[in-house]
Formats: C-alpha cells, structure tokens, sequence
C-alpha cells in the first residue's frame, strides 16, 4: 500500500519531506508548484488524507505598506471565513542590523523606488577613482611648472586636460559627498530601527477538509480534490480577496514547508539574533526567516526631527485584537458606557433572534474612522444617514457638512410632521412633540435660490453646512464637488489633530462616481472620485470623519481602494445580490442582508463585530424638496436659520466693524472688552452661535500664547 500511495503522490508532483513514526505513522507530502503540504495518516486498512497551505503577513509590498491597524480585519476575515485555520504569532524585541536594513530598503522600494542607498564598497571605489584624478591632474600640473614657455601646442593641449581633469574632479567629488550623506542617513536610520523596532512573525495556515480512504482505488480522486480545493481557497479567498483586493492586506505564499512547522510547532524557536549568530551552513534558513519578519516601530522612527516611520505596537494589537475576538459574549458589550470623547450616537435600537429589544445601540462616532452606508432604495439608507446626523449635530464643536446630490437635506432645517413617522416614536422611546429642525446654513448654486457659494469654498468646512447639487448636470454636480473637497482637505490638512473636527457626509455617493455618469463627465466624475479617496485615505489624522452613502460597493472604481479599506465601519441595509459578497467579509453570511426589513441596519466594526439594529426615526423631515418648497422652507420662522440672538448681533457688528477699519480679525479678549461682556463662558457662547451659523470663523495666531481671532464671512454666510 505504501508504494501504491507513493506512486500516486509523486505523479500528482508531491515529494516526501518527511515522516513521524510513534505508535502512529505519519507522513507529510509537499507540492513545489502549488505549495500544499498534506498529512497521510495510515489507519489499519483506510488512511486519513488532509491538506493545507500556509500564508505569511507582510509588512512591506509592491503596494505599500500593511498598517498593523490590519490586523483586526485579516483576522475577522479569517474567522469569517474559514471553518478551520492555524494562526501563529511569533514576537521577538531584538532585530539585528540585517533586519533593519531590510525593512529600510522594502520601505524606501515602495515610497521612492528612485532612491537607491550607496554601499561602503561603491563610495571606495569612487574614492579611488577620486585619488586616480587627482594624481593625473598633480602630474599636468608638475608639467606645466616645468615649461617656461607654456603658449605652445603642447601646453595648451595639458592646460586643456587640467581644466577637464579639475571637472572630472569635482563631479566624481560631488558623488562621493552625495554618497556619503546617503549612506550616513542610512545608517542613522539603521541604528534608530535597531534601537526602536521589534519584529514579528505573522502566519496562517488554511485548510481543507479531511478526507478518509477505504480503498486504493479513491486515492488519487481524493489527492486531486484536496488540490483543487486548495487552489481555489488562494485563488478566491486569499489572493483575490487579501492580496490588493478589498482588505488589500499583503501576505506571501509560504514556500519553505520547514517555515511553517518551526512558526506552527516550535514556536518561533529562533529569534533574528540567535538566527544571525549561526554559521553559512544555515543560510537557508536565515534567509528564509529574514524574508518572513516583520519590522515595525514600538516608537517614532525620527531622522532630523521628521518622522519616518510611525510607532504601530504590532504585538500590543495582535493581542488585543484577539482577546477582543475571543470575549465577545455580547456584541454590544464593548459599546457600554462610552465616554462623551467617543461621542455616542443614539441611532436605534439592538435587534437580537429576529426581536427589537429595549437595548439602545449607541455608535461611537470618534471610533468609526469613516463609514461606508449601503443599501438599495427603500431599505432605509436616508432614515440611517439622517439620523447619524441629527446625532453629530448634538456636538456643539462638530462641524458637519453635508453633500447632497438630490435635495433631501433641506428636510433636515425642519421637523417631521408625518403622522405615519410620528407615530413610530413611542416604540424608540421617543416623543411626536421632540420632532424638530436643525440650524444649518443652505446652499444650492442649481436651484433658483439667491444664495451665492462663498469664494473660498474651505469655508464650508466650518459650522453645519448643507449643499444641494440638485438642478446641476453631472460634469457640473461632478466638479463642484471635487472642489469643495479639495479646497477643505487643503484647509484642514494644516494641523493633525486626535480628536474629530469635521463630518462630511456624501448622500448617494455613487452620483459622484465616473461610473454613474454621462460620457462627457467621465473626467469630471474620476477627479471627484480622487478627491474622496484622498480624503478618506488621509482625513482622519486630521481629524475629518467621511460617512459614505451608497448603493453597492461595485459603484466605485476598483482602483478607489480607500473607499473600501479605510471606512473601517459598515453599515449594512436591505441590498441585492451584488452586495452580498462584499458584505460576506464582514457580517460571514451576507446573505443575511437580502433578508433585512426596512430601516433595520447590520453594523459592523473589528471593536464591537456586528450588530442588527432597528434605526429610530429621524426628528427631522426626510424628502427631496422641489425648488419652490426649497425657497419657502428657508423663508419660513420655522426654520432655525440665521436666527442670532441680540448679544449676538451686537457682537456680529463689532467684529464687522473692526474688520472694515483695520482689515484684520478681531483678538476674542478685546471682543469682550467692547462688548461689555465679562464672563469668558459668556463669550464663548456667542462667538459659538456666530460661528455655527456661519457669519465668523475662528483661528489661533501662530504666536506666543496662541491668541484666538474672529473673522467675519463676508459671502455665503446665513442673512
């Protein structure tokens, strides 16, 4: 039998790497091509075949670089779906110096491939190339001392070589110089990522079913099959999926079996320096080990005060990630007792065995690091997205802006009136009478309204801001919005900041996608879809928090990447088939959404997992106004627009009149000396009332003390 097996496993490419022999015989099979290893277990008359195939995370790819905040995805992903797989983490907090090198040269690859950092053995033979010239132009210029009488044809062909002996000279000079500041900066950066760094080692082994044998006869269909089920695992599920797909989480193929059995069964029995003080026999494995660790930094990697390579604890998160994994009891569990920094946001109510339960599901609107919002028409979408930000605009220092590119925002200025919505209240422990407007400022440059965009369109990245794109064509809807976009991306990018300053919400998103529009505004509709991965992919550590609002992932370009992996929060609404793959990486089964009644949400994040809730209603009117209900809605009292209080316009018309006469903003502390006011607390509520209604803006002079300023708005502010 033994013979007939092997037969059968080296025509199908497999070789023998090795056996266990106690009580039980085991054997292990790997295949070179497809990198499958299979155990053979022998039993008596039948024989146990099962395979696998592992994987390591990188740090560094072609791609760029995989953030140790991916870990937490990489592992849902994993749990989600696959029924059975090995993870191994091994964590050493010593590299050696050919690690850190590596990890230096895998960086700069993939941020500027252009660089290329010198050897000691190049810069010596350019020295030496150096000293060569230097020598050949002493021997011109010991000639020319010689000759008295240096016009002949022999001393102008030697003053001629000196003069491009000397330019020779200084350009190999200048290489030497440029070389060796190079390499200096290398191994300044060398000895910070020895003296910063840890390494890692990440590996996940999936696997296929087990397969048992009764006859000789079923062996080689089960081998094929074990083959093929594997090949379709990395095909569809990991390199489709992880490499550069929707996770875009790098992770290479393992193809040094031995690898795998010193991660998995020893270990990490090896460290980097234990591996770096053996001898050439060892090569192999060094190298094998050096090519699978991870570099990252415990701190800042800093080279002449400028970071280069951010702190990312890489064991800290891996272990907490899986503890978070492991003791989830209750979704809801981690989402108890939030403090007011993580900003809860009251959207509905926890739905658990198919039943609404009185628990309150707040989202942490600062935790959220963008969300991505799907659903198909009727599911909900709007009543969700209205309600997030009824709940943000309860955050006085929150600045909210709105993109919408029909004109149901503007219901957002009055309350809900309905009586079909009003009478779901009571169920959310809610009141018909709580029903009510919100004070934002209004724009829409494609209706007949007459209110001008301001000229500096940053502005309306402060205070609560609406803007209607409705009656604009799509290269113009298109446009207007990469602009917008960019112009508070520019304004905001000046100054990182931990906590959130700014919502941008985009309603049907895919309006302002090049696949959603017509063939002239293909252009327009790229930049628009550049100017929201840029700020998606690079907002946040400014402190802009991106709620995306769609109908299916599928209406983004493949290449937005961003859009899909940094909107680390889903929310998932009824949807059609298209969307049940991509939510399948999240909530496991995706088909749960088909199957998800109206305004009933699947909320997912790494923190909590996933969590059904049933959206409360809004407070506010949720409708596409026409243009002449537009113009009504914003000339009624009811609306709370540009309604200031007497102090306040007080206030308004000094800043004003400061302005008008000396051309600068005005200091806040002589704003209270000419107004008379002499509370601080005072004060600051009605500079707040002036600049979230849009007639000031703020900001600190960069001089000692940080002296804060009010600046009127002289267009686009509320009337």
């Amino acid at each position: 039998m033994d013979s007939v097996f092997t037969e059968v496993f080296e025509q199908q490419g497999f070789r023998k790497i090795g056996s266990l022999a106690y009580r039980i015989q085991l054997n292990v099979w790997w295949n070179p091509d497809s990198k499958v290893q299979v155990l053979h277990l022998p039993l008596g008359s039948k024989a146990l075949l099962k395979g696998s195939k592992a994987y390591f995370m990188k740090s560094i790819s072609e791609q760029g670089e995989t953030w140790a905040r991916e870990i937490g995805p990489l592992q849902n992903y994993l749990e989600a779906h696959f029924p059975e797989l090995h993870i191994k983490f091994s964590y050493f907090r010593d590299i050696t110096d050919t690690l850190a090198a590596a990890q230096i040269q895998r960086k700069i690859e993939s941020q500027a491939p252009s660089i290329e950092f010198p050897t000691i053995e190049e810069i010596s033979k350019l020295q030496k190339k150096l000293d060569n010239i230097r020598l050949e132009q002493q021997s011109y210029d010991n000639l020319l001392s010689l000759g008295s009488d240096n016009s002949d044809m022999i001393g102008s062909y030697i003053r001629s070589q000196t003069r491009t002996t000397r330019k020779e000279k200084q350009t190999i000079q200048e290489q030497v110089d440029d070389k060796k500041e190079k390499l200096h900066m290398f191994n300044h950066l060398q000895k910070e990522y020895e003296r910063n760094c840890s390494a890692a080692c990440f590996v996940f082994s999936l696997c296929s079913n087990s397969h048992v044998i009764t006859t000789p006869n079923e062996f080689r269909d089960v081998l094929i099959s074990i083959s093929k089920e594997m090949a379709d695992m990395h095909r569809y599920q990991v390199t489709q999926k992880l490499c550069g797909g929707r996770l875009n989480i790098h992770v290479v193929e393992s193809d040094e079996p031995v690898m795998v059995w010193i991660e998995e069964w020893l270990g990490g029995g090896l460290s980097p320096r234990q591996i770096a003080r053996l001898n050439d026999d060892f090569r192999l494995l060094r190298e094998a080990t050096e090519k699978h660790t991870m570099v990252t930094p415990n701190e800042d990697i800093r080279l002449d005060d400028a970071v280069k390579d951010d702190q990312k604890l890489l064991a800290a998160r891996v272990f907490s990630t899986l503890v978070s994994r492991l003791d989830q009891p209750d979704a809801t569990t981690s989402l108890k007792d939030l403090s007011k920094d993580a900003m809860p946001a009251n959207v509905g109510l926890v739905v658990k065995n198919g039943r609404v339960t009185d628990t309150q599901f707040d989202l942490p609107l600062a935790k959220c690091n963008h969300t991505y919002l799907s659903g198909t028409t009727g599911s909900g979408k709007s009543y969700m997205g209205r309600v997030i930000v009824e709940e943000a605009a309860l955050y006085e220092d929150l600045n909210i802006l709105i993109l919408d590119p029909a004109n149901q925002s503007a219901g957002l200025l009055v309350p809900e009136d309905r009586e079909a919505i009003l009478s779901l209240y009571p169920d959310f422990g809610m009141k018909p009478e709580s029903a009510r407007g919100f004070d934002f400022k209004y724009y829409a440059p494609g209706l007949s309204i007459d209110k001008q965009l301001p000229r500096d369109l940053s502005l309306l990245g402060s205070g609560r801001t609406i803007l209607s794109f409705k009656g604009l064509n799509d290269r113009e809807r298109c446009k207007l919005f990469c602009d917008v976009l960019g112009a508070i991306f520019e304004d905001y990018s000046s100054e990182e900041s931990t906590t959130l300053r700014l919502l941008i919400v985009v309603e049907e998103a895919q309006r302002f996608t090049k696949k959603r529009v017509t063939e002239d505004a293909k252009a327009a509709g790229e930049q628009a879809e550049n100017a929201l991965d840029r700020i998606v992919r690079e907002g946040r550590k400014y402190g802009c928090y991106v709620d995306i609002q769609s109908q299916s992932i599928k209406d983004f370009a493949r290449d937005s990447a961003s859009i899909r992996q940094n909107t680390n929060t889903k929310i998932f609404l009824h949807n059609s088939d298209r969307e049940v793959d991509y939510a399948a990486d999240f909530i496991g089964d995706g088909r749960q959404i088909i199957r998800l009644k109206p305004a009933t949400a699947i909320v997912y994040n790494s923190i909590w997992g996933a969590v059904t809730v049933k959206v409360r209603p809004p407070l506010s009117k949720v409708w596409d106004f026409s243009a002449e209900a537009t113009q009504r809605l914003l000339a009624s009292e009811d609306t709370p627009l540009a309604v200031l209080s007497p102090d306040a316009k007080q206030l308004l018309a000094i800043i004003r009149q400061h302005y008008i006469e000396k051309g600068c903003g005005l200091n806040i502390s002589n704003a209270g000396e000419l107004l008379g006011v002499t509370s601080k607390r005072q004060l600051q509520q009605l500079v707040d009332e002036l600049e979230r209604k849009g007639f000031v803006k703020t900001r600190k002079l960069r001089e000692r003390g940080q002296p804060r300023i009010i600046e009127p708005i002289s267009s686009g502010g509320a009337d």
